[in-house]
């Protein structure tokens, strides 16, 4: 159960128009749970790396900490949503996201999937501009 939500994260990379190369750094599998560290090279020259720690329960999977850290191709982030219980007065807390003028904003529980579509409506509207 474990092994195949973190392949369908590698397969969704593997197919969204998006994403241009990606690399895994890490991967650690046990019956149990599952970390993922990865970096992506978007089409536009932007980097995403996704980080995240799954569990399995009784009949899926739950993320239970995930970092999803998007920038330009000069280092500058544009957005990073994490659920780090570090920021308690943010009213969605732990999730929320640090957006590119150094302010954090609530957000709601993040996954993989959402930050790719978000990407990709990013990038239709500076198409479309």
């Amino acid at each position: 159960m474990i092994e195949t939500y973190l392949e369908d994260i590698i397969l969704s990379l593997n197919e969204n128009p998006c994403i241009e190369t990606f690399e895994v750094n890490k991967k650690k599998l046990t019956s149990t749970d599952g970390y993922i560290r990865l970096k992506a090279k978007l089409t536009n020259n932007d980097l995403l790396e996704i980080s995240l720690y799954c569990q399995k329960r009784e009949t899926s999977v739950e993320v239970i900490d995930y970092r999803y850290h998007w920038q330009d191709e000069y280092g500058i982030l544009k957005r990073r949503w994490d659920n780090c219980p570090h920021h308690k007065d943010i009213e969605s807390f732990p999730f929320h996201v640090h957006l590119n003028d150094q302010t954090v904003s609530p957000s709601e529980k993040m996954d993989v999937y959402k930050v790719l579509k978000l990407i990709e409506k990013t990038f239709e509207s500076e198409t479309n501009s």
